[in-house]
């Protein structure tokens, strides 16, 4: 059985949700799913024709030869060991 059941981001606090966590766990549900929306028109912008061709400019110039880093297979992986043990 499946049922849907709506809050608000501003509503959500961890009280609520160990509460559901304890309220789910009584009634012995086995798989949650979350899902959320977002307001699509908030977000979207139209970029103009000039902020397109900046932005189309500046990722051509990105590609530049002097814009990269080479390194050898074994510094490759000194350097993942190296940043693997960051925390």
């Amino acid at each position: 059985m499946e049922q849907s059941l709506k809050i608000k981001t501003d509503d959500l606090n961890l009280p609520l949700i160990e509460g559901l966590k304890k309220h789910f766990h009584f009634i012995n549900v086995k798989e949650l799913t979350i899902s959320f929306s977002t307001p699509k028109k908030k977000y979207l912008r139209v970029e103009t024709r000039e902020e397109a061709r900046t932005r189309i400019e500046e990722a051509i110039n990105d590609t530049n030869p002097d814009n990269f880093i080479f390194f050898t297979g074994e510094e490759f992986e000194q350097m993942a060991k190296a940043l693997s043990t960051i925390k």
